[in-house]
């Protein structure tokens, strides 16, 4: 099991490897069944010289009160560069939620709910941020965001802190086991990693899904997460609410109307006090 890079390495790494930067990784909705060896299953790597799902961040803009030292959490805006440019994430909305319970009744970890645009081409980013906080041997293997039925979705990762821990692998299933083969679900994108504090691993990466979606809102359940009983855990996990994408709501015929009826009665009283002028 890889762990977390020390920080020495994880600085010299990010600011050495902006030549080997990955890029959104397109995932699979073609296949009942996901593997790494169909595609359908994307792994990242130790190394993000070679981690297809690595973007290269090259500069931060911070939240007020969330960006100093441990508290680089939220950033408002992410330069990064990928092997098909220089880009920017703009933060759009954002949320927290506090006391997640992952065994009963202990409050394990922090998880932040973030909605980014790509300058790249406008496009909509999902990010999740999971901070395990309670030194107690549980640890989180997945996470997922929910609510991609008929979009599309491309998945990456970047790192907020020297503290972060990467995407070990992604694809478009809700399943947390570690078969090899899992069905798809055209629902979520799964994300793996192995957050725990005990491991020295205690947040993750910025996990970002990109959509073709043209808009969110807040939904019942949002961003999931699971133990997976990978060295003998309880295999527990659940969901919580926040930002799932839509698609922008278009105006009925009706309301086209009464916008033009609007706009007819505005240039009728501009033009009536023209003539008074």
């Amino acid at each position: 099991m890889m762990k977390l890079m020390s920080i020495a390495l994880a600085s010299m790494l990010v600011t050495a490897t902006s030549a080997y930067a990955g890029d959104f990784v397109n995932l699979r909705d073609d296949l009942p069944q996901l593997s790494v060896a169909n595609g359908g299953l994307v792994s990242g790597a130790q190394n993000p010289r070679a981690d297809a799902l690595y973007l290269n961040a090259t500069n931060y803009s911070w939240v007020d009160g969330y960006g100093t030292g441990d508290n680089d959490l939220v950033a408002s805006s992410i330069s990064y560069s990928s092997n098909a440019g220089n880009y920017e994430l703009k933060l759009l909305d954002w949320q927290v939620t506090t006391n997640v319970a992952l065994l009963p009744g202990i409050p394990q970890a922090t998880v932040y709910d973030f909605v980014y645009e790509d300058s790249r081409d406008g496009a909509l980013v999902f990010g999740t941020r999971y901070i395990n906080l309670v030194d107690n041997n549980q640890e989180v293997n997945f996470l997922y965001r929910y609510g991609f039925e008929g979009f599309d979705t491309a998945s990456a990762w970047l790192f907020l802190s020297d503290n972060d821990l990467r995407m070990y692998e992604t694809g478009r299933t809700s399943d947390y086991s570690y078969d090899r083969t899992v069905a798809f679900d055209a629902d979520a994108v799964r994300q793996k990693s192995d957050i725990s504090v005990s491991e020295g691993n205690p947040r993750s990466g910025l996990f970002l899904v990109k959509t073709n979606a043209t808009d969110y809102i807040l939904g019942d359940k949002a961003i999931g997460y699971y133990q997976a009983g990978e060295e003998g855990q309880a295999i527990v996990g659940g969901y919580l609410a926040g930002f799932v994408p839509t698609i922008a709501a278009v105006p009925e015929p009706s309301e086209y109307a009464l916008m033009m009826l609007g706009l007819g009665v505005v240039g009728v009283v501009a033009a009536r006090r023209r003539k008074q002028a």
